[in-house]
């Protein structure tokens, strides 16, 4: 006889204070979570641990922010993110790296448990921090193509307000499939965003080392050993970039001097 019995959520912690990684052990385990053992980095995580949720710090030492989630998502983790002091471009370049929602370390238990549930579901999580940070980065940023509609919004105002999902879902007569298909959207809106106006990886290399060690294109060609043009075009996509998430950029300025400026905003220098 085969049994039916639901085996609990299994989640890992990734985070190196001991004492946050305590609480939330404690948090999980309580609401009837299989807890593994934590891990005080994503280097220290037992990379053949198959856990329902990966609950992820964003500042660790080593691999970090969006570069962690990026990792684990690869590996086919379900990433939930957390931190107490993340500005809103790392929560959302963790949103980019595939992360499933995003709570805030002094969020009260049942926000984390009702967030993993979500996760561990296929779901999303947007707290009310992530709903403000999805709205003025969908202001801010718009797409030509493909942006969160009028309804979108609306569930992110309420979000943002501190209204619960399931709340809001009860007021307009939302089914569950519904809101997940509403989080999905606007999740995938705000990953097409960062593509579009964040730097790459390989342009950040190039802001590096052409905007804040001015190398010249063929120095920093030889550095990364591609050809010089594609220094070139990396700095024109750059600018692009720029002046796309920056209205006020004058559209003249040089690749070099919008690379060297946005290095320096980033804190890439």
């Amino acid at each position: 006889m085969v049994s039916t019995e639901r085996r609990p959520v299994s989640v890992a912690i990734i985070d190196d204070h001991p004492i946050a990684t305590e609480s939330l052990a404690a948090r999980f385990a309580g609401a009837g979570f299989s807890v593994l053992a934590p891990a005080p980095s994503l280097e220290a995580f037992d990379r053949s641990a198959t856990p329902g949720v990966v609950v992820c710090d964003l500042h660790l030492p080593g691999i970090s922010g969006a570069a962690a989630v990026a990792d684990l998502h690869a590996r086919g983790l379900p990433v939930l993110t957390t931190s107490g002091v993340a500005t809103p471009d790392e929560v959302l370049d963790a949103i980019a790296a595939q992360a499933r929602g995003f709570v805030e370390k002094t969020a009260p238990a049942q926000q984390f448990v009702a967030a993993v549930t979500a996760v561990a579901a296929g779901s999303y999580h947007v707290s009310a921090r992530l709903a403000g940070f999805l709205l003025e980065d969908a202001q801010r940023r718009p797409l030509s193509r493909g942006e969160i509609d009028a309804d979108e919004r609306n569930l992110l105002r309420g979000l943002a307000q501190g209204d619960h999902l399931d709340e809001l879902c009860a007021e307009w007569g939302l089914a569950p499939p519904d809101a997940h298909g509403f989080l999905a959207r606007i999740f995938d809106a705000a990953r097409r965003r960062r593509r579009l106006h964040r730097p790459s990886p390989r342009e950040a290399e190039v802001m590096v080392l052409v905007g804040c060690q001015g190398l010249s294109h063929k120095e920093a060609a030889r550095a990364m050993n591609v050809k010089a043009s594609v220094v070139a075009d990396y700095l024109r996509t750059v600018r692009a970039k720029y002046i796309a998430s920056h209205p006020d950029a004058p559209p003249t300025i040089p690749p070099s001097t919008a690379a060297a400026i946005w290095a320096r905003e980033l804190g890439f220098g």
